[in-house]
């Protein structure tokens, strides 16, 4: 572990959990031997801001505090102008938010278990995947660690960012995706991977995975390894809200979704996903834009700190 630890701190995430958490944690951090600096985000945007100003100080290792979203933004903060800031930097996390499926993939299950590869993980290479997209100003670029979807997915994080995650993140998630399921009216895509056709016609999602898990612990790319170099695609075509409710949502806990003949799946460096009428757009967790979406994975572009049980090719 690094004696000096320098986290970057959502004290919102979590429903406003992670403001309470963090002191308990950043003193059984010190209690190990480090001194631990907070820098604490106010809104969107600061955790890329704090973290690209850290790195472009010498800081060697960064700590994301809070959900999905917050790692996704301090990985943002690694690269400026598609370059790396520092190109030994680390990144850590500390899953204290709502949704910590990043931290999953990476297999941290627990806050003690964060704490402990903190002192004790081993630094291993990931995949990014860099998503050119509809923003509101126009065609924009922005990374993402875990996973990113188009539609149902998107519009279930929709519905959870404006919820007030007061239930914690599985139940928080599952309803969620069930209002998602209820409200979303799935439109057409045409979607291809390195340039091959995969689906065109009425499409409920398409999942662009780094990582195995998403939405709140589902497996939903059962398939993905996050050092393979490669993105897991899956396209859930048209299907009734019955077959999503019962069937396929159901079958997404344990990953065993991916064999249902509504879902077409393959894997590729670069997913394209063009659509006559925007379709909504999430990565991480966070809704930056909609369609047409681009995306390529970049290989082992991101230093991260995982468990010591973790091998390279299991992340």
């Amino acid at each position: 572990m690094e004696s000096e630890i320098h986290a970057i701190v959502n004290p919102a995430s979590g429903a406003g959990r992670t403001r309470v958490r963090w002191p308990r944690l950043a003193r059984r951090i010190e209690a190990l031997g480090a001194q631990v600096h907070s820098y604490f985000t106010q809104g969107p945007g600061d955790a890329t801001r704090i973290a690209r100003r850290l790195l472009e100080r010498g800081v060697k290792e960064v700590v994301s505090v809070g959900g999905d979203g917050t790692a996704n933004e301090v990985a943002n903060g690694f690269f400026s102008d598609g370059e790396a800031v520092a190109s030994d930097a680390v990144l850590s996390v500390m899953p204290t938010g709502t949704g910590h499926d990043f931290a999953r993939s990476l297999g941290i299950r627990s806050l003690a278990q964060a704490v402990e590869t903190l002192r004790n993980g081993v630094v291993t290479c990931i995949d990014l995947g860099l998503a050119s997209y509809q923003g509101q100003t126009g065609r924009e670029t922005r990374y993402f660690v875990n996973a990113a979807d188009v539609g149902l997915g998107a519009a279930a994080a929709a519905a959870i960012n404006r919820s007030r995650k007061i239930l914690g993140g599985l139940l928080t998630y599952l309803l969620g995706a069930m209002r998602g399921i209820v409200l979303f009216h799935p439109g057409p895509a045409q979607v291809t991977v390195d340039g091959g056709w995969v689906s065109d016609g009425p499409t409920h999602m398409v999942l662009i995975a780094n990582g195995r898990f998403h939405a709140g612990g589902m497996r939903m790319a059962p398939a993905a390894r996050m050092s393979d170099g490669l993105l897991e695609v899956l396209v859930l075509e048209k299907v009734s809200r019955l077959a999503l409710l019962a069937t396929i949502l159901p079958r997404a806990y344990p990953g065993t979704h991916v064999s249902h003949r509504a879902i077409r799946q393959q894997r590729g460096r670069e997913v394209e996903v063009r659509a006559p009428r925007a379709l909504p757009f999430e990565m991480d967790g966070e809704q930056p834009g909609t369609t047409d979406l681009w995306v390529r994975v970049l290989p082992s572009a991101l230093r991260v700190r995982v468990p010591p049980a973790i091998s390279h090719s299991g992340t």
